[in-house]
């Protein structure tokens, strides 16, 4: 997937959410957005499924004519699967019935299922660990539960390209780790394209071959992470000291809070500020018994 000089503008904004953006994701590469909240990472990964039309410039797939917004949904589809952010899923489906909505582009919307679908459905909830809840309905699971649903109907897809938005949220370490080595291998041992937003700076860093640093809709820099992770750099990006360390084992780099203990204050908010309505003090006092 390459995006080309890309820009974009929301109708209610006066400013880009993008600003002549330019990235190529490859085939065989995991490529991590980051950046602080609300400098683009969404809007471009968004741009890149082809939901937004771009300003200037385009997204475009290798072996493909014209741009990803111009393509059929159904050829998008094929192409390309998508874990947006973490959205309640509907209620009255199965975790199995979910993921195979991402089959939809080989059978249609009313045409039955194969064994070739089903197949790739089975396949996919192991994939996240989700063997044995193929009859549970979605609204049963738990948060992390629903994300992984929403992360095995992408896979389902056995599209080229994945796009995922924070896919780790809501999941506890151990499902953060072999959800994220799972894309790892899908991507180098699959050679699929994988483009990931990711706020936990160490998760890019652990698993991301490189990463693209997002501020006000500008890319500021691209590259390993071990090469772009410097405490000047994300110091000044995130506008907060962060100390950048190697890992004791495995030598990527850690990022690391820095400075003084945490004082509201000293990040320009005050706890005096917050308004407490009268009695609110004893909201949370625990009652006595008795």
């Amino acid at each position: 997937m390459v995006v080309e000089d890309l820009s974009f503008r929301y109708p209610s904004s006066k400013e880009n959410a993008l600003d002549h953006v330019s990235l190529r994701v490859s085939g065989g590469e995991v490529v991590a957005l980051a950046g602080p909240n609300g400098c683009g990472k969404t809007t471009l990964l968004r741009a890149a499924c082809g939901i937004l039309e771009p300003l200037t410039g385009r997204v475009w797939i290798p072996g493909t004519t014209g741009p990803v917004h111009r393509l059929p949904p159904d050829r998008r589809a094929r192409l390309i699967g998508v874990v947006p952010q973490m959205e309640k899923l509907p209620p009255g489906f199965t975790a199995a019935e979910t993921v195979m909505l991402g089959r939809i582009s080989f059978h249609g919307w009313f045409g039955p299922e194969s064994v070739a679908d089903r197949e790739a459905v089975q396949s996919a909830l192991s994939a996240v660990g989700l063997d044995g809840l193929d009859g549970q309905f979605v609204e049963t699971l738990s948060g992390g539960g629903q994300q992984r649903v929403m992360i095995a109907r992408a896979l389902a897809q056995e599209a080229p390209i994945l796009l995922m938005d924070e896919p780790t949220a809501h999941l506890d370490v151990r499902h953060q780790m072999e959800t994220l080595a799972l894309l790892h291998d899908l991507a180098h041992e699959f050679r699929r394209a994988v483009l990931i937003v990711l706020h936990d700076l160490n998760l890019v860093s652990r698993f991301a071959d490189r990463v693209a640093l997002l501020e006000r809709g500008r890319m500021i820099r691209c590259g390993p992470p071990v090469e772009v992770f410097t405490s000047e750099t994300l110091s000044s990006l995130y506008d907060f000291p962060l100390q950048v360390i190697p890992h004791p084992e495995r030598g990527f780099p850690l990022v690391l809070p820095d400075g003084d203990e945490p004082s509201a204050d000293a990040y320009g908010v005050s706890a005096s500020a917050v308004e407490i309505p009268p009695g609110g003090e004893n909201l949370h006092r625990p009652r006595k018994r008795g």
